[in-house]
C-alpha cells in the first residue's frame, strides 16, 4: 500500500479529532450547566479530561480494533513528550517560576500514579482489575482537583457558549460522533502506516500519534508561559501525565480481555517516563531547598512579596538549564526509537 492513503488519514483524522475534542468540551459544558449541574462538578471533569482527552479516545478505538501496541504507545509516548518537549521547550523559552504547591502536592501525586501503574503493569499486562483500580485512583483525583479549587476559580477556568439548549445538545451529539469517526481515520491511518512503513504500531503510537495528540498540551503550554502565565505549563504537563497513566491506559484496559504490553514498554519506554519524572522531582526538590535557604538568610523587612517576586534567585523555578536536560533525553530516546 502507498504511504500517501495512510499519511492523509493520520492528518485528516488528527484535525477533525482536535476540532471535535475542543468543541466538545465547550458545548458538552455549556449543556450540562444548563441542565443545573453544578459548575464545581463541570470544572472537575473538564480539568480532569481537558486536553487528555484526544489520547483516551485514540487509545480507546486502538484498543478496540486490536492495535494494542497503539494504544499503550500513545499513553506512554504522550506522556514522554509532555516532559521532554512541552515542558522543556517552555523552560527553554523563559525560566518558570514555580508555584509551591506543584512541588508539594501535584508532583508527589504525579509520582504515585507513576508508580501505582508501573506496579499494575510489572506483569506483561493491564487487566480489567488493573484498569479498574486505575479508573478508582483516577476518581480521586478528580475529587482533589475539585476539593482544591473554589468555585470562583472553576467558573473563571471554564468557558459556556451563549447558545440554545437545543442547540447544545445537537452540537454535543454530533461532535461526540465526529470525536469517534475521525479516531477511527487516525488509528487506520496509524497501523496502515506501521505495516507500510514495517515498523510496529508501537512505534507509530509512541511517535506520530502521541506527538498529534500532544499538540494541544503544547500549545497551551507555551501559549500560558507567553502571557506570562508559567504556571500553566506546569498544570498541563502534570495534570496531562497524571490522567494518561489513570485513564487513558485504564480505559483501553477494559475492552476485551485487558491490554497486553510489548516487551519494549517495559524495557524501554516506561524506563524512559520514569527517569524524566525523577528528574523534574529532582530539579523541583534541590530549587525547594535552595529557595528556601536563601530566604531564611533575608532580615525581616527583607521578606516581602514584592522583594522576593523582584529577585528570581527568591524564586522557585525550573530554568533553562533544566529544561535543555530535558530535552537532550528526549533527543536521545528518539535517536534510541529510530535506530533500534
Amino acid at each position: 500500500m502507498s504511504l500517501l492513503l495512510p499519511i492523509i488519514a493520520v492528518l485528516v483524522g488528527f484535525i477533525l479529532l482536535t476540532l471535535s475534542a475542543d468543541r466538545l468540551i465547550l458545548v458538552s459544558s455549556t449543556l450540562a450547566k444548563q441542565f443545573g449541574v453544578s459548575v464545581m462538578f463541570i470544572g472537575m471533569t473538564v480539568i480532569a479530561f481537558g486536553t487528555s482527552f484526544p489520547e483516551l479516545v485514540v487509545s480507546a478505538i486502538a484498543s478496540f480494533n486490536g492495535a494494542e501496541g497503539l494504544a499503550v504507545g500513545n499513553a506512554i509516548g504522550s506522556n514522554i513528550i509532555n516532559c521532554g518537549l512541552v515542558l522543556a521547550l517552555c523552560a527553554l523559552f523563559m525560566p518558570l517560576v514555580i508555584q509551591v504547591r506543584f512541588i508539594k502536592r501535584e508532583l508527589p501525586i504525579l509520582v504515585a500514579a507513576l508508580l501505582a501503574t508501573i506496579a499494575l503493569m510489572s506483569n506483561g499486562s493491564i487487566t480489567m482489575w488493573d484498569s479498574l483500580v486505575l479508573i478508582v485512583l483516577l476518581a480521586l483525583y478528580c475529587v482533589y482537583l475539585a476539593k482544591s479549587s473554589s468555585d470562583e476559580d472553576v467558573e473563571n477556568e471554564l468557558e459556556f457558549l451563549d447558545v440554545s439548549q437545543t442547540r447544545a445538545l445537537i452540537e454535543t451529539i454530533a461532535m461526540l460522533i465526529m470525536l469517534l469517526i475521525s479516531s477511527q481515520i487516525m488509528v487506520w491511518g496509524s497501523v496502515q502506516l506501521a505495516k507500510a512503513m514495517g515498523v510496529s504500531d508501537l512505534l507509530i503510537g509512541l511517535t506520530i500519534v502521541a506527538f498529534g495528540t500532544s499538540l494541544p498540551e503544547l500549545a497551551a503550554a507555551i501559549a500560558g508561559v507567553r502571557r506570562g502565565m508559567p504556571e500553566i505549563a506546569f498544570a498541563t504537563v502534570i495534570g496531562s501525565n497524571t490522567f494518561n497513566l489513570l485513564g487513558v491506559l485504564a480505559f483501553p484496559g477494559l475492552i476485551g480481555d485487558g491490554l497486553q504490553l510489548p516487551a519494549e514498554v517495559l524495557n524501554r519506554d516506561i524506563p524512559m517516563l520514569s527517569i524524566m519524572t525523577a528528574f523534574m522531582v529532582i530539579s523541583f526538590t534541590f530549587t525547594y531547598f535552595a529557595v528556601n535557604k536563601r530566604r531564611s538568610a533575608l532580615k525581616p523587612e527583607q521578606q516581602t512579596e514584592e522583594l522576593i517576586a523582584a529577585d528570581s534567585k527568591l524564586n522557585y523555578q525550573f530554568g533553562r538549564v533544566s529544561g535543555a536536560i530535558l530535552l537532550a533525553m528526549f533527543i536521545g530516546y528518539s535517536w534510541v526509537l529510530f535506530t533500534a
